[in-house]
């Protein structure tokens, strides 16, 4: 009430001023908008805007299929060489293999973690070996890992020349083909973990090592189940290391993480140290996987 009183005084002395003074048109129209702008104005608030808020529709649910989910994307990091020996001499006997890397972990040529090479045929057929061929192919590689697979017989010296260079890198035995106590020791030498395969059996303990020892001085280790579930926590454990995320290190510690990975993927195995037939001693890097059948 009171502000509308004081409007109209407002009103009733522009009016007298304008009438008295003989001020302009122009300049009472000037004093009238000064006048009559604020009581229009001063009733209207500035009305707010509500907030913008990124959230999804709760109507519209978007569900991603783990197929969908890619299992390795490119990048640019050190790569995990691995190397095809006996049983995978050919293209046709590599390839289920590759396709398995390339799906888990991409080719290097992808821009994923695995490169692959072979051993030459004159490793698989008895003639004169080329000793530097690891050495040499693996040179000014950008390689965190290495990985032999079924190595044949005499693959033990290439290792040993590598070793010998300065390796930089872990080195993988996976089912190495062995028939002589040398070629155990010198695959032990020139890796940094040995894994070999038995067949579970209703045997006692003794009578299956025995079985194994006698096995592996034949060169008889073919595996015949699915070879990327032997590997897959071995790739896992070089990536990690080589990220350092495994610590500590070692080739006790690698044991461990492969037999707790291989107890979800088997429904029965073991991993025991391998026992040198003519010491008697359990080696420090060499075990034994035992699958039940």
């Amino acid at each position: 009430m009171c502000n509308k009183i004081t409007e109209k005084v407002r009103f009733a002395g522009c009016a007298h001023f304008c009438k008295s003074a003989h001020v302009g048109k122009t300049a009472c129209f000037f004093m009238f908008t000064l006048l009559v702008a604020p009581l229009v104005f001063s009733g209207c608030k500035k009305k707010e805007r509500p907030p913008i808020v990124d959230e999804p529709d709760p109507d519209i649910v978007v569900v991603r299929p783990d197929s969908m989910v890619p299992k390795w994307l490119p990048g640019d990091y050190a790569h995990i060489a691995v190397v095809f020996g006996v049983g995978y001499e050919t293209e046709e006997l590599q390839q289920p293999v590759i396709d398995y890397f390339a799906d888990e972990f991409g080719l290097a040529s992808d821009g994923g973690l695995i490169e692959t090479y072979v051993f030459p045929t004159e490793y698989f057929n008895g003639k004169r070996i080329k000793v530097s061929f690891l050495t040499e192919t693996l040179k000014n590689k950008n390689i965190c890992g290495l990985v032999l697979l079924s190595a044949p017989d005499r693959a033990y010296y290439a290792l040993m020349d590598l070793s010998e260079n300065g390796v930089s890198y872990p080195v993988w035995s996976i089912f190495p083909v062995t028939y002589t106590t040398d070629e155990v020791l010198g695959t032990e030498y020139g890796s940094f973990f040995v894994l070999d395969y038995k067949e579970l059996s209703e045997k006692t303990s003794s009578d299956a090592d025995s079985a194994l020892i006698d096995k592996m001085d034949n060169g008889e280790k073919t595996y015949e189940g699915n070879i990327g579930d032997i590997l897959t926590p071995v790739i896992h454990y070089i990536k990690k290391s080589a990220d350092g995320v495994n610590e500590p290190y070692g080739p006790g510690y690698a044991a461990e993480y492969l037999f707790r990975a291989y107890r979800d993927i088997f429904d029965d195995c073991t991993l025991s140290r391998f026992v040198e037939q003519e010491s008697g001693l359990p080696a420090l890097n060499h075990f034994v996987l035992g699958i039940g059948k």
